[in-house]
């Protein structure tokens, strides 16, 4: 289904080639700055050489602004290639449904075509324009930040890793609650646009016939249950980052705690400390990007 469907993609293929290329090149220069980072603190500000902090200050701010361009160059590489998608797929849409018999059109109704047409081409280019950086970023992120984190210190390591499957579930969870309530939602959207179109064609024999009343009530019942199904959606998508919060936190004290005392003993600098909690907020961050 996903091949057919980004098959409409051909023409704008190369933008979205170039923006996974400014999103992963971005993922390197940002887990460069920790690195760098950590060895501003180890060896610049505990010798206090000034000249070397000044200088790894300059190559953190060099990463910061070579991210920065390619972020705003894989967002608008992605956007165009979401937008040219949405544009093709309404295209094909519309042909397809030219191409219908009075028969075949009769299987469906009107409000349907419409919302078919609408909102949910635009769920679908908006879902390729945003999504194109978490679904590529997040699993690189994951693995990179993961390898580099048990590089630092791989016992330090262990002890955020007994707390990320805990992180893993929940999101999980999550989405599996959330993605059927999305389907309910596009089906309210769906009864609203139906009874809207309803009225506006059938809007004389409505005022004829004295049934306002009548259909206001239906307008609503039906608006109320697109409130509803829309408030249950987003309520439990909301859940995400309370979750990763309440989960996260926890894992960073012990990170402190342990930390402070692997310091102590020598066995780890306070820079690789600062670095080792650098490559858990992203590791965190990449679970956020891959369950959104």
């Amino acid at each position: 289904m996903l091949i057919r469907l980004f098959s409409y993609m051909n023409q704008y293929k190369k933008y979205a080639a170039l923006a996974v290329v400014c999103i992963m090149t971005e993922g390197v220069f940002e887990l460069l700055v920790p690195l760098i980072m950590a060895d501003l603190i180890d060896v610049g500000v505990s010798s206090g050489d000034r000249a070397y902090i000044y200088m790894k200050g300059l190559q953190m701010v060099g990463c910061a602004l070579i991210a920065l361009v390619l972020g705003v160059g894989s967002a608008r590489f992605a956007a165009l290639t979401g937008q040219g998608l949405g544009a093709e797929l309404r295209k094909a849409e519309y042909e397809k449904l030219q191409g219908y018999s009075f028969a075949n059109i009769d299987h469906f109704r009107s409000s349907s075509l419409v919302t078919r047409l609408t909102s949910d081409v635009t769920n679908i280019q908006n879902a390729v324009s945003m999504g194109m950086r978490p679904f590529c970023r997040g699993p690189m992120m994951l693995v990179v930040a993961t390898g580099v984190a048990f590089s630092i210190n791989h016992t330090l390591a262990l002890v955020f890793f007994v707390a990320l499957p805990i992180l893993a579930a929940a999101l999980f969870t999550i989405t599996m609650k959330v993605r059927p309530l999305y389907s309910r939602m596009q089906t309210a959207i769906d009864t609203v646009n139906r009874i809207i179109q309803e009225n506006l064609t059938a809007v004389r024999i409505v005022k004829a016939c004295v049934r306002g009343d009548y259909e206001v009530e239906k307008f609503e019942e039906g608006n109320q249950n697109l409130r509803q199904e829309s408030e249950t959606a987003f309520r439990l998508a909301a859940l995400n980052m309370p979750a990763m919060q309440f989960v996260m936190y926890g894992p960073i004290l012990a990170i402190l705690l342990f930390g402070g005392y692997l310091i102590q003993k020598g066995s780890m600098k306070v820079g690789e400390l600062t670095g080792f909690l650098s490559y858990v907020l992203q590791i965190l961050n990449s679970l956020m990007m891959i369950s959104n």
